[in-house]
């Protein structure tokens, strides 16, 4: 099991392209991810679910993966929320 929590940098959060981006790089792992804050919860590999989840700019989400390789694909998933740009 992995988790852990990241800061939103992109302008206009987890909407539109980024989360199209978001959710195609998720779906190439077999893991079960999720994507949090407060009391929202997000499956990246559906674009429907993060946009449902409204995660903002500035906005602490926690990553969490479960599976084979878990830490692994948690850092890449945190990293590329990390490096997404408009």
């Amino acid at each position: 099991m992995f988790e852990q929590e990241t800061v939103i940098q992109n302008p206009t959060g987890l909407h539109a392209r980024p989360a199209a981006q978001l959710s195609a790089f998720c779906k190439s792992f077999p893991n079960e991810i999720s994507v949090s804050s407060g009391e929202r919860k997000a499956n990246p590999k559906s674009i429907f679910s993060l946009l449902g989840g409204c995660f903002k700019k500035g906005e602490t989400v926690r990553v969490h993966v479960e599976g084979e390789d878990a830490e692994q694909v948690g850092k890449a998933i945190v990293s590329f929320i990390e490096s997404l740009e408009e």
